[in-house]
């Protein structure tokens, strides 16, 4: 008789952590779930997105004008899996450590998309769900010049920098360039930008925060030191090179609803100061487009000329963007996404393939992302094969590729 209220005790014990650990299962796929789409509406800004469902787990396409985002997400009723499971697997901390009852009842985190044309939200939802949406997206609001045409930036970009300098330079720094006269924060604007478009070239940057640190530490101002003191800090964070620059113009004109923009930034090498790569560029014509999403896009083809002098990118492109993923020991490129009209859409690539081979090489052994891209790099006219397996069918493949924009 004595031993049921011991029975009874180890039962409440039991049911207590049951209770309390399986929250930490059930409340993150709450917090995960796609059910947060319905917080979306139109019209929503970029900012008001954040605010109503959280950051991205990760950029697809930023090119200045077209924004895609993706969210993993786990269905609207995974908690009730997680929960029924509970009894079962707290004894092997399933309720404790997600997403074990999430890969027993066969449940997975799914891919969201949300999309943005000029910061404004357009479209959102499971990829294959919105896709003809989302190519809308990509056709409409394109901003014109005042002369009717799309507006492209003129640019340069030129130094000693290349593929077999390049890997001496692992980190980099982003100092806050100089602003535009006028015009308070663009600088700041644009270092943000530049930073978002070097970590896409797999370049790994110095985060801000550290960054602000050191400079607390050294009693500098960034945006009018000078070199020896920009140097420095670049060494100071770890980094091999750091990037300055300055915006120097920025205009709205708000009567004709169009704006100019114009910056140049420098990559110099920390410990020699040697020049590695300078690069500036400017819309032609004043444009419709808003003044940071056209220094959005004058960035991103200056580093598209930094990117192909450095290996990092071919001049060719063919629309894809993929994820290097690893299975069983073997690497492989997940198509994400593909883009309108280009060239790998147009030969029959689709979403979710699994490319195994660019051009023969295989990617199976691959140590880095960067190792693969250089495998799978294109230049303009030249054509891309490439291995695929598709469910369970082999398939292959040759994509043609065009010029990229900004070469």
């Amino acid at each position: 008789m004595g031993r049921l209220p011991v029975l009874h005790s180890f039962a409440l014990i039991a049911l207590l952590i049951a209770s309390t650990t399986s929250g930490c299962g059930v409340g993150y796929t709450i917090v995960k779930s796609e059910s947060k789409l319905d917080r979306l509406s139109l019209p929503m800004t970029k900012s008001q997105v954040v605010d109503a469902i959280g950051q991205p787990d990760r950029v697809l396409r930023d090119d200045g004008r077209l924004l895609v985002w993706e969210y993993s997400m786990t269905a609207r009723k995974q908690w009730l899996y997680e929960l029924g499971y509970c009894p079962v697997s707290i004894f092997i901390g399933g309720c404790l450590f997600y997403p074990f009852t999430n890969i027993a009842s066969d449940q997975r985190e799914y891919p969201q998309h949300i999309v943005f044309v000029n910061d404004e939200l357009c479209a959102w939802g499971p990829p294959a769900a919105i896709l003809q949406r989302r190519r809308s997206c990509a056709s409409v609001g394109v901003p014109t010049s005042l002369n009717g045409a799309r507006p492209e930036p003129v640019v340069t970009g030129n130094g000693p920098i290349n593929r077999d300098t390049i890997d001496r330079y692992r980190t980099m720094a982003v100092m806050l360039f100089q602003d535009a006269p006028g015009s308070q924060g663009t600088g700041s604007r644009v270092a943000g930008i530049v930073t978002t478009l070097m970590l896409d070239l797999d370049m790994h940057m110095v985060e801000r925060a550290k960054l602000d640190e050191v400079l607390k530490e050294q009693v500098i101002q960034l945006t009018h030191a000078d070199d020896a003191n920009v140097l420095k800090v670049g060494r100071l964070v770890g980094a091999q090179a750091i990037i300055v620059g300055e915006v120097q113009q920025w205009e709205r004109q708000e009567q004709e609803r169009a704006n100019s923009v114009s910056l140049s930034l420098r990559m110099i090498d920390v410990e020699t100061g040697v020049l590695l790569f300078s690069g500036e560029g400017h819309l032609a014509d004043p444009t419709t487009d808003d003044p940071e999403n056209s220094a959005r896009l004058i960035v991103h083809r200056v580093l598209a000329r930094f990117g192909s002098q450095a290996g990092l990118l071919g001049s060719g492109r063919i629309g894809v963007n993929w994820e290097l993923q690893e299975e069983k020991g073997t690497r492989f490129y997940l198509v994400r996404e593909l883009r309108s009209g280009l060239p790998a859409e147009k030969a029959g690539l689709q979403v979710g393939d699994r490319v195994l081979a660019c051009n023969g090489a295989s990617l199976s052994g691959v140590k880095t992302e960067r190792d693969a891209k250089r495998l799978c790099q294109v230049d303009a006219g030249e054509t891309l094969r490439l291995d695929i397996r598709r469910t369970n069918e082999l398939v292959n493949m040759a994509v043609t590729a065009e010029k990229r924009p900004g070469l």
